[in-house]
């Protein structure tokens, strides 16, 4: 995972010293200003479409330098999973569709539905609680030229900053994590759905997910060809299993990470006010899914 991390924040970097994403502003800008985001998180924001990690960095890097408040790193750094849900949409789900069929193609929209929802919130969120703030310095920006050789060595070095504390907070963390993980904490919570209206061949499902996605899509797929799921069951599988696997992954990645870059605190704050919207929306999808 880290060779990953180090290689996504690099060209990241990269990639805003060129200012590549700058190109989402104009589409973006009318939406962020209504928000009263900074200029600063506005471009995090754009970056996130990119890679979310290096996006985080940056919304870090404005809070220590006081560019921006608490409350406005916590809307910006949260509205960010709307961007890593594209990011994961194009990146995992769109390939298996077609194993998945028309239950597939309601996952993904129900999925991108998640993050939408939660970035609009945080948006609105951010109209009350924050200023307006004036975008005429990035236009301003835009106009100047670019040195392609301190372009890379600013990238590098912001790189160096970010990866620095990612590893000296973020890796022991997440190497805890995953310890827990292995000791299966995740391995009993299966047990407590069975007032769900699912077969056993489902549940037994989504521990599989957790330990091997394409097995699990795999295994659901034959489910749905043999007639063992229908329509509802399955996208209901789906979600039960997109939740547990959203709360593996925030525990044993996000929390880490935001550990490292932010500080335990408000690193802590950021994870409960994420875990709370993706998994609270998640479980009104299930829940009013269960009702129909």
């Amino acid at each position: 995972m880290l060779p990953f991390t180090v290689g996504g924040v690099l060209l990241a970097s990269l990639a805003i010293e060129f200012r590549l994403f700058n190109r989402l502003f104009p589409v973006l800008k009318p939406v962020l200003q209504r928000a009263h985001f900074s200029p600063g998180s506005g471009l995090a924001f754009i970056t996130a479409f990119g890679s979310p990690i290096a996006a985080v960095g940056m919304v870090a890097e404005l809070y220590a330098e006081k560019e921006i408040t608490q409350r406005e790193a916590v809307l910006v750094t949260v509205a960010t999973w709307f961007p890593q849900t594209i990011y994961e949409t194009f990146a995992y789900i769109f390939p298996i569709i077609p194993l998945l069929g028309t239950v597939g193609v309601a996952y993904v929209v129900l999925f991108v539905l998640n993050g939408l929802v939660v970035a609009v919130l945080m948006f609105a969120l951010g109209s009350v609680l924050l200023t307006g703030k004036s975008y005429e310095f990035v236009e301003a920006e835009e106009r100047e030229k670019i040195v392609v050789k301190t372009a890379f060595k600013r990238s590098v070095t912001s790189s160096l900053r970010l990866l620095r504390r990612v590893v000296a907070i973020g890796l022991p963390v997440s190497v805890a994590a995953f310890i827990l993980i292995d000791f299966g904490i995740f391995d009993a919570l299966p047990r407590y759905l069975g007032w769900m209206p699912l077969p056993a061949e489902a549940l037994a499902i989504i521990p599989l997910k957790l330990a091997n996605p394409m097995a699990a899509y795999v295994t659901f797929a034959d489910l749905m060809n043999a007639g063992i799921l229908d329509f509802k069951s399955g996208l209901l599988t789906l979600l039960v299993a997109s939740a547990f696997l959203s709360l593996r992954y925030i525990l044993a990645h996000r929390l880490p990470y935001y550990f490292g870059i932010f500080g335990p605190a408000l690193g802590v704050k950021i994870t409960s006010v994420s875990v709370g919207l993706r998994l609270g929306l998640t479980g009104l999808m299930i829940f009013l899914l269960v009702l129909l």
